[in-house]
């Protein structure tokens, strides 16, 4: 939470000007959407570095890189016992090697609290890794990661203020990074979204366009001050960027956790066909039909304003491409008849 953003929400509606005339303190409280990663829990469990994964009988066991990425599934499939050990790259061969452990927050890890049950759970789980006593990893360690109360992740949020003034013109007050948004990581946006509102307040107070940062040309406004001008414009273009960072935190990954539950694993299955039904329409069209958010996100040259409205502008198509058909059977089969009734 941001103090400084809650202090905003507080402050009298006198108190400064903002972008459309009197300041508004309703803007600067979060919006909020829950997609399927939000509210999912996380901890941390510490694997030794370079640890072994068993083989199959009569071969060798395979040594790990701290440079490769695991993802090893639990023998457990249930909607409350599955267990997926993420693993992410690593500079440092000789560094230990975190896991994330990603959950609803029913999954019955969060009820063990000692580290003997959670160690022979985890040996349940994975019966081919040596998690027993002795094994790869310490009873201080079990121990330790069976009280940890770990995180959840949040909600996808951000503040539609981004930027006040006083009257004079002269002094302000500019919000970046988590202060203005958060969500949860599944899109890899993180850092990225944080140094891109750094970068979009700096050109801004350099007088360029903080998009593009090319120097604006058009006349400004003589009373105004400069440090005025240039919040007003962080404030116009950066925060119609930021709404569209959060639609693609909502629609663009978020069952990459592999999430339990039912409903989930059916919810995962539809947003896969989806991914995949765009992709190969994208390479059919050669190019006219867009891919799904995420594969779009990975395009450098693209904001995120860009991204989300060539994939808003594929969903229009097909919801037209669904209505026209569906007219066309409910034409062949009650004829105009059943249109004219209806108007």
């Amino acid at each position: 939470k941001s103090k400084v953003r809650e202090c905003l929400t507080k402050a009298p509606s006198n108190l400064w000007q903002s972008t459309k005339g009197n300041f508004n303190p309703k803007k600067f409280v979060l919006k909020q959407w829950t997609s399927p990663a939000s509210h999912l829990r996380i901890k941390v469990l510490q694997l030794p570095p370079q640890f072994e994964i068993p083989n199959s009988p009569g071969l060798p066991a395979l040594k790990t890189n701290s440079e490769d990425i695991f993802a090893f599934r639990s023998a457990n499939t249930g909607p409350r016992n599955y267990l997926s050990l993420g693993l992410l790259p690593m500079k440092d061969n000789n560094a230990i090697r975190p896991t994330n452990i990603v959950t609803r927050p029913d999954h019955e890890v969060w009820e063990i609290k000692d580290g003997g049950s959670m160690q022979a759970y985890f040996q349940k789980a994975y019966p081919r890794f040596n998690f027993g006593k002795d094994g790869m990893i310490s009873n201080e360690e079990w121990e330790r990661f069976s009280k940890a109360e770990g995180t959840r992740f949040p909600y996808c949020q951000y503040s539609e203020g981004m930027a006040v003034w006083d009257e004079s013109g002269t002094c302000g007050v500019a919000l970046v990074g988590d202060a203005i948004h958060a969500f949860p990581p599944d899109i890899g946006q993180g850092v990225n979204a944080g140094l891109m509102d750094v970068v979009s307040l700096d050109r801004a107070l350099k007088g360029l366009d903080t998009t593009t940062g090319k120097e604006i040309k058009k006349a400004t406004d003589g009373s105004k001050k400069p440090l005025q001008t240039s919040l007003e414009r962080y404030q116009k273009e950066h925060a119609p960027e930021t709404a569209a960072l959060i639609r693609l935190a909502r629609f663009g990954a978020p069952y990459q956790y592999k999430q339990p539950h039912r409903a989930d694993r059916i919810l995962a299955k539809l947003w896969t066909a989806n991914v995949v039904f765009r992709l190969l329409l994208n390479k059919l069209t050669f190019g006219l039909v867009q891919p799904q958010c995420i594969i779009m996100a990975g395009n450098n040259d693209l904001t995120f304003r860009q991204v989300m409205k060539r994939a808003d502008l594929t969903t229009a198509l097909f919801k037209s491409v669904v209505v026209s058909v569906l007219g066309l059977w409910l034409k062949q089969r009650f004829g105009l008849g059943f249109f004219n009734a209806l108007v």
